[in-house]
């Protein structure tokens, strides 16, 4: 969609500072297109709904018609468009490329080729294809003569044919069958000396065995029974447990301790299982000593060479223990064996653990740390810095928190030359909400001066967080002040993608400045031409001088759009 709004406002607001305080210029014409769905109400308050041209008129300072834009609107429509499907199974739609099992209606939009929205809307219905179902119940294996499979346990089969039924759907079948003959196993292990099966009344003395039996159940059908008997268990004997513990072990209602000596013993425990029968347990248990050390060093010195605490081994060499953060830690000591051998419990005081946390700081634009000689651009959560305090070791230093305020955006505007006795009026341009301060005193966002010789004048902008940026500008005094005509100066294209051409009669100089009134280039004309690249230049509007062998001067406003 094109709206070039607001190039046009300033374009309108420009015009006036480039004329002559006694020139009055005629008024400007300016052409675009606005490209749009279904409607736009334009500043003229009107809602354009059809293709159609409007324009409006803007008035310079002096309430003067300045410029008339002539508006082309380009309406779009959007489109609405429903569709209808059914399917004995899942529907697949291509427009939203999905698959849908339930009935319902669908909605989708598209973006058609004007870009604005298409919506679709899928109907859907399903299709009830017909169900034959087939209940058997019997003794023996049942062969189903629609799919010619023997079936022997309980189940449930569907089989589609390929015959159409109702709704031009393929006919189901269905087939439940229930086998009416039974298979049961049953497990007994028993401490006792004799089992009597209450199956067949049967009873088995000591020993283990596999007994099969069968029986007529209620539906007249076979039971096929299996008995797993173990009668006589005399004594379950539970794998070894091997357990390493650190200073005590429990065992019943004794504490086996040790503080500084290893101790190895078997205890043997003997306890009711799940069967009633005796369950014997070999506990191989090691008890390793335990360490109490209280500590305090620099974790880390100059250099980052960690200081930790030495522990002598058992092989003569001292081992590094890494205790990274004051408080209690515990260490686990290893034998040459690597297996465990003892434990340390420390209490550990690092000298480099003092922290200062400074407050909050507001900067403007960019905020250099002394602490860390680093400059910031950007605000930050929070900034470490690790420096040495007195007893060598590191010290950390904590920023709380850093904000980099925007500094304000503003330049002077305005004619900036004079004749001798003449007046100009300067005025600021800039961020909304800024407070201001002129070389002259004044605090008003436009001043009025009469220089009676060239004369620098600069404007200091304050916004809201305090912070400040200043723009000068030089009114030049001279008697040779004069102004071209528009029309002698021919720009093109207007607006400009890649670049802009200018010519004129007697054409020696062109510069193109930003909004902001910095200059992005200056070119001198061969042959009163200029071409000017603008392919790397944002889009926007911007501020073009050019000059003549004459000492003539013609402002124009161009539009870059790409």
């Amino acid at each position: 969609m094109k709206k070039g709004f607001i190039g046009f406002l300033l374009m309108a607001f420009c015009l006036p500072f480039v004329m002559h305080a006694q020139y009055k210029a005629p008024i400007a014409i300016v052409y675009d297109t606005i490209d749009t769905c279904d409607s736009y109400t334009w500043i003229d308050g009107h809602n354009y709904t059809e293709n159609s041209t409007g324009y409006y008129i803007y008035k310079n300072a002096s309430s003067e018609d300045s410029l008339m834009v002539i508006m082309t609107f380009v309406i779009h429509k959007s489109s609405v468009a429903e569709v209808s499907a059914s399917s004995c199974g899942g529907y697949y739609w291509a427009v939203s490329d999905s698959v849908y099992e339930t009935p319902g209606d669908y909605t989708y939009t598209l973006t058609n080729a004007a870009g604005c929205d298409s919506v679709i809307t899928l109907h859907f219905t399903h299709k009830n294809p017909d169900t034959t179902y087939t209940d058997i119940s019997q003794c023996a294996a049942y062969t189903w003569s629609v799919d010619g499979n023997t079936y022997v346990n309980d189940t449930t089969v569907y089989f589609t044919s390929q015959t159409a039924g109702a709704d031009s759907c393929h006919a189901v079948y269905c087939l439940r069958y229930k086998q009416m003959t039974t298979v049961d196993t049953i497990f007994v292990q028993t401490c006792e000396a004799t089992y009597t099966w209450p199956i067949n009344g049967v009873t088995y003395n000591t020993g283990k065995g596999i007994v099969p039996f069968r029986k007529v159940n209620e539906g007249g059908c076979d039971t096929m029974y299996t008995l797993k008997y173990d009668v006589g268990v005399g004594q379950f004997e539970l794998p070894d447990t091997t357990i390493s513990v650190f200073g005590s072990f429990v065992w019943g209602n004794d504490t086996i301790k040790t503080d500084s000596t290893r101790i190895d013993t078997v205890l043997v425990k003997t306890f009711a299982s799940i069967e009633d029968c005796d369950t014997v347990m070999n506990y191989n248990v090691t008890i390793l000593p335990v360490f109490t050390i209280d500590t305090a060093f620099c974790g880390r010195v100059s250099g980052r060479r960690y200081m930790g605490y030495r522990w002598p081994t058992e092989d003569g060499d001292d081992a590094l223990i890494k205790l990274t953060r004051s408080g209690d830690t515990t260490y686990i000591c290893k034998g040459a064996d690597r297996k465990d051998s003892c434990m340390m419990k420390f209490h550990y005081t690092d000298l480099a653990s003092d922290t200062t946390w400074l407050p909050e700081i507001a900067a403007c634009g960019i905020f250099t740390w002394e602490a860390n000689n680093t400059t910031y651009r950007t605000s930050q959560d929070s900034i470490l810095c690790r420096l040495t305090n007195v007893r060598g070791c590191d010290s950390i230093v904590i920023l709380t928190k850093l904000t980099i305020n925007a500094l304000p955006n503003v330049y002077i505007g305005g004619i900036l030359q004079v004749r001798p006795g003449g007046s100009t009026k300067l005025f600021a341009v800039g961020d909304s909400n800024l407070t201001y301060l002129w070389s002259t005193g004044e605090t008003s966002d436009t001043i009025t001066v009469s220089p009676s010789e060239n004369t620098e004048y600069s404007l200091t902008a304050t916004n809201g967080n305090g912070c400040q940026r200043s723009s000068t500008a030089t009114v030049v005094v001279s008697e040779g002040l004069n102004q071209a005509t528009a029309n002698s100066v021919k720009v093109f294209p207007n607006p400009a993608s890649t670049k802009v051409t200018i010519e004129g009669e007697n054409l020696v100089n062109v510069k193109l400045y930003n909004m902001l009134g910095q200059l992005m280039v200056s070119k001198n004309a061969v042959n009163g031409k200029v071409s000017l690249p603008v392919a790397d230049y944002n889009n926007g509007s911007y501020i073009l001088r050019a000059e003549t062998a004459d000492g003539k001067t013609t402002i124009r406003s161009v539009v870059i759009k790409k």
